[in-house]
Order: C-alpha cells, then structure tokens, then sequence
C-alpha cells in the first residue's frame, strides 16, 4: 500500500483514500459492535489518526493478503488498545467503568449476520460506488447516455430497453447497445482496478471479485 511508504505527501495522499474507502465499513462494523453513532465516529476518526502513525504501517503486513482483512485485524488491536487506555484513565480518576459491551442508546439495525458481514457488504458497496463515480467522469461529455445506461451494471432488470433510449437520444439501437457492452467492460475493468489496490497479489484479484459480487447480488 502506497501509504506504508514514501514520502510525508504521498503517505498523506494515500491515507485519505484509504479514509474515503474504508470510512463507511469500519463505522458499520463499530456498530454492530454496539458502538452508538456518536461513539462509532469517534472511534472510526481514531482509529484513523493512529494509521496515521507511518511506522505502523510498516511494521505490520497485510494478513491473507487482503487489505480490508489486515485493517480489520488492526482495528481490533487498536479497540483492545483503546479499552485498555480508557480503563485505565478511569480507574486513575477513581470512576466505575461500565462494561465494553454494554450499548448505549438504541442498538444499530444491521442487517448482515454479523459484524464482519456487515463490514464487508460496506466495503463492497463503497466500491462499487467508486467504481460508477470513476465511470460517470469518464463518461462527462455523454452523461445523458450514461445515466441512461448505468443500470446495465447496478440492476440489469430493471434497465430500460435500448430502442427507447436511442429514440429518447437520438441515436441507433445498435449504437446504444454498443455503448452498453463498452459500459460493462469499463465498470468490470475498474472494479478489478479497486480490488488490485487492496490485495497484495493479482492472483488474489479473482478471488475477491467472486466473494464481491456474492455480496452485492444476495
């Protein structure tokens, strides 16, 4: 990952993706931790400034070679870390600590079978809402076409049949489903790009994109 190493800019750069990616995932999987939103993005703002720690980031390795994997592993560490901390201030002050697990507030709704689940469904999301806004800036000067063809690859059902958008654009059926086959190739080409930054291998490409699409279709 470019942000373990490099110089101060770069490792800067390379943390707000990772805070762009990663920041909707992490707060789900604090959640459903039984975090409340106010301390879920607290948590996920602290987490954050500690990765910001570069000779962290060095010092520990991706685990499964999946980025989203050792960050969860880290995050873990951290909220143990953070427990600690926190009991430790509080016993110093002389004040009752309350139970880790107990929840605050009214309890998050996931809907995943679990934490993790919820954690990656997110990460899913996120990426294929990073993949589309990659796409729509590649399709500005043909944002209509676009926005007409984007369910091609969001929900193929529910897309609306290419004679009526070429009637609407004027233009060719077969230009339409032209544009629609280059849409499909360009999206599977940018999700694999997303993916390939948070693997350590290209082998591991292939095996990411089958667990993402499970995610987004059930």
């Amino acid at each position: 990952m470019c942000a373990k190493g490099g110089d101060a800019e770069d490792s800067f750069a390379a943390m707000e993706g990772l805070t762009r990616a990663y920041w909707r995932p992490i707060y789900v999987w604090l959640r459903g931790q039984g975090r409340s939103h106010e301390e879920a993005q607290d948590d996920v703002q602290g987490f954050f400034a500690y990765l910001l720690s570069r000779e962290f980031l060095r010092n520990i390795q991706p685990e499964g070679g999946r980025f989203r994997n050792f960050l969860l592993v880290c995050l873990r560490r951290w909220m143990k870390d953070e427990r600690h901390r926190v009991i430790n201030v509080k016993r110093r002050a002389e004040v009752e600590l309350q139970p880790w697990t107990e929840q605050d507030g009214t309890p998050f709704a996931a809907t995943a079978a679990s934490p993790e689940e919820a954690f990656d469904r997110s990460w899913a999301e996120a990426l294929v809402k990073r993949a589309l806004i990659a796409l729509a800036a590649r399709w500005a000067e043909r944002a209509a076409l676009f926005a007409a063809l984007r369910l091609t690859v969001e929900s193929p059902s529910q897309v609306e049949k290419y004679a009526d958008i070429a009637a609407r654009l004027g233009m060719t059926e077969g230009a339409v489903g032209k544009a629609a086959h280059d849409l499909r190739r360009q999206f599977a080409e940018q999700i694999q790009r997303e993916i390939r930054d948070t693997v350590a291998r290209d082998e591991d490409v292939k095996d990411e994109l089958r667990y993402l699409l499970r995610l987004v279709q059930s």
